[in-house]
């Protein structure tokens, strides 16, 4: 048994990031930490951390050395990253931005995060359509908004969470701008100990520069 935590994957919800900001921004982020620190530690759907995790792919020079769990920016960062072997390069370039940014995430929060078997608590980071409505980042896409209100009623509604329904879903999540492959690999792993689980409790669920933002907790088991 286990809990697992939902929170958005968007990078805009760092620190840091968006020096236009509002208030309320400030408070999304921290309802992030508060759940991230509902327990000591986390587990991501993943066999292995990437060795950095950072924000160079949107021109930020800092991220985590996730084998030293230090913090690193400016100069240090892009040495950190010069050092790397071809290998690890190409492993930290190709890891999702969802476990990038769950991972910086996590370091603010000061919890433990690792792969799976790390912990029985999964960190589940998911980003919802970016085209669901007339102002939201990309151009609007037919049944966008529809396929994200049905994303929300099976990840919320009744007490235990339709996974099948859910799984369904994430197969279509590219065609519709959303980022959900996170998500369904931590259910199918969770479907594969044969656990059932809980629907979320949410604890932020409204829009972001018009994309739709979940933040929340539940358990399987």
């Amino acid at each position: 048994m286990g809990a697992f935590a939902i929170i958005p994957a968007a990078p805009v919800l760092l620190d840091d990031i968006d020096l236009s900001e509002t208030a309320r921004t400030v408070d999304l982020r921290t309802a992030i930490r508060a759940t991230l620190r509902t327990q000591t530690g986390w587990a991501l759907p993943i066999e292995t951390l990437p060795p950095v995790a950072g924000l160079g792919g949107w021109g930020i020079d800092r991220g985590v050395d996730t084998r030293t769990g230090q913090l690193l920016s400016g100069n240090e960062w892009v040495e950190t990253v010069e050092a790397l072997t071809r290998e690890e390069r190409q492993f930290a370039e190709a890891a999702d931005s969802a476990v990038i940014v769950a991972i910086l995430h996590a370091h603010a929060a000061d919890v433990e995060i690792g792969p799976l078997g790390s912990s029985e608590n999964l960190l589940l980071p998911i980003d919802l359509s970016g085209a669901a409505a007339e102002d939201a980042p990309l151009a609007p896409i037919d049944g966008a908004a529809e396929f994200d209100t049905a994303v929300i009623e099976t990840l919320t509604s009744g007490t235990t969470m339709e996974t099948k329904r859910l799984l369904e879903l994430c197969d279509h999540a590219g065609t519709m701008a959303a980022s959900l492959s996170v998500l369904a690999a931590g259910i199918r792993h969770i479907v594969d100990q044969g656990a059932r689980v809980s629907t979320l409790q949410p604890v932020v669920d409204e829009s972001v520069h018009e994309v739709h933002t979940l933040c929340g907790t539940g358990q399987w088991a």
